[in-house]
C-alpha cells in the first residue's frame, strides 16, 4: 500500500522523530511504498520530501493516492491542517503524543500551545488515533475527542540482557543521570537544587558524578546556562566530591554508556506523555526517581522513587536514599534485594515496549485500518 507520513520535522535526539522513523523504516521493511513529508529531516536513512507549503502536499502525486496518511501530532504545525483534505478513500491516522500544557512552558510560547490546543481539534476527523499511553487517551477524551482509539506505547530498545553490575561497584562513585531537554517542565533546576541539598548533607566520602544528555537546540537558554554554571560551581562549594558533565546532542551511543554506567536516573519532570528516557534507564539497571505525575507511574510501573511534583526536599531525600542504598554492601551482593535482583526485575518489565513488539502491534494495527470496508 500507499503511505504518507506527516510531520514538521523529523530530527535526530526527538522522541516524536524516532518513532516516525521506527514506523517508516518499519513500513518500508513490510513492503510498503512510504513517503515522508516534512520540513526539516536529519533522521539517518529516512528519505524526506521536503516541503515548505501546504500546497506541496496536497497536490504531490504520491499523497493524492495514498491507502493511509498517518500524521504525527504533539505541537502545533502547518501541515497538520492537511487532515481534513486527505483525499477520499485514504485512511486517516494520527499518532498523538500529548501536548504540553501551557502553565510549564516560558511565556514566550503560551500562544504556540494555545494553537496546539486549537490545532488537536483536527482529530476529529481522523479514522483512528494511536495513543502512546493512556494518559494521552485521556487528554483526547476530555476534550470531547472521540475518534476511535488505540494504545500503542513508543518502541524502545534495551539491552540482550540485564546489565550485570555498574562502575561504582569498583571506584566508589556513584554515578547519576538526566536526559532530557533543559526546559522547565523536565525539572532541571529542581535536580540542581536537590543535589545542593544532597552534598550539604552527605560526608567526604560520599563521591558523585552527574551526566546530562539534554538536546541543545530545544533546550531553554537559561536553564542551558544554569547547568552549565553549576558544572563550574559544584565540584568548587563541594570540595570536589562531585564532578557534572553536560553531554549536548551526544550521540545514541554515549547516551547508551551514560544509562548502561549510572547508578540513579533522576527525572524531576512536570508532564510526560509517554518519557522514552525513563525506560531507557530502567533497561539499563539504574534505579529511577521521577515525579507522580501524568505517564510516570505508568511507565515506571512499581520500579522507581515517585515523590511530589515540585517538591525538591522530598526529591533531596529520595536522591539521598538512593546513593546510599546503591552505596551499601547489600546492593553489591547476589542476594535478595541488590542490584541484580532489581537490575533482572526492571530490564523484564520493559520488555513490553520493545521494538520487535511494539513494530508487530503497529503494523497489525495500520494493516487492520486499511483493510476495513
Amino acid at each position: 500500500m500507499k503511505v504518507s507520513l506527516i510531520h514538521g520535522v523529523c530530527v535526530r535526539h526527538d522522541a516524536i522523530s524516532n518513532a516516525i522513523a521506527d514506523q517508516y523504516h518499519w513500513l518500508r521493511a513490510a513492503g510498503h511504498d512510504v513517503r515522508l513529508y516534512a520540513h526539516v529531516c536529519d533522521q539517518p536513512g529516512v528519505a524526506c520530501h521536503a516541503v515548505g507549503a501546504l500546497s506541496d502536499v496536497a497536490f504531490d502525486a504520491h499523497f493524492q493516492q495514498s491507502d493511509l496518511v498517518l500524521f504525527h501530532f504533539g505541537i502545533y504545525y502547518a501541515l497538520f491542517d492537511l487532515l481534513p483534505v486527505v483525499p477520499r478513500g485514504a485512511r486517516r491516522v494520527v499518532a498523538f503524543h500529548n501536548i504540553t500544557p501551557k502553565h510549564l512552558v516560558a511565556p514566550a510560547q503560551h500562544e504556540t500551545i494555545d494553537r496546539s490546543f486549537r490545532q488537536m481539534a483536527n482529530i476529529a476527523f481522523a479514522d483512528h488515533v494511536l495513543c502512546d499511553s493512556g494518559i494521552n487517551l485521556g487528554v483526547l477524551r476530555a476534550a470531547l475527542i472521540g475518534t476511535a482509539a488505540t494504545v500503542l506505547p513508543l518502541a524502545v530498545a534495551s539491552p540482550p540482557v540485564p546489565v550485570p553490575d555498574k562502575p561504582s561497584a569498583r571506584d566508589g562513585i556513584v554515578r547519576l543521570a538526566f536526559v532530557g531537554r533543559l526546559v522547565g517542565s523536565k525539572g532541571p533546576q529542581d535536580l540542581l537544587a536537590a543535589l545542593r541539598q544532597v552534598l550539604a548533607q552527605t560526608g567526604p566520602d560520599v563521591r558523585l558524578a552527574l551526566d546530562v544528555v539534554a538536546n541543545i537546540a530545544f533546550s531553554d537558554p537559561a536553564l542551558l546556562d544554569m547547568m552549565r554554571a553549576a558544572a563550574a560551581d559544584l565540584p568548587r562549594v563541594a570540595g570536589g566530591r562531585i564532578v557534572v558533565r553536560l553531554h549536548g546532542d551526544a550521540p545514541e551511543e554515549a547516551k547508551e554508556r551514560i544509562l548502561r554506567d549510572a547508578d540513579v536516573f533522576v527525572l524531576p519532570t512536570r508532564h510526560e506523555g509517554f518519557c522514552v528516557p525513563i525506560v531507557e534507564a530502567l533497561a539499563a539497571g539504574c534505579k529511577v526517581i521521577a515525579c507522580d505525575n501524568s505517564n510516570t507511574p505508568a511507565v515506571t510501573g512499581g520500579h522507581a522513587s515517585l515523590v511530589p511534583t515540585g517538591d525538591v526536599d522530598a526529591l533531596a531525600r529520595a536522591l539521598a536514599a538512593d546513593i546510599a542504598q546503591v552505596r551499601a554492601p547489600a546492593w553489591r551482593s547476589a542476594g535478595a534485594g541488590g542490584y541484580g535482583e532489581h537490575a533482572l526485575d526492571a530490564w523484564r518489565f520493559v520488555q513490553q515496549f520493545s521494538p520487535a513488539l511494539i513494530r508487530q502491534r503497529f503494523i497489525d494495527a495500520v494493516g487492520s485500518l486499511v483493510n476495513l470496508d
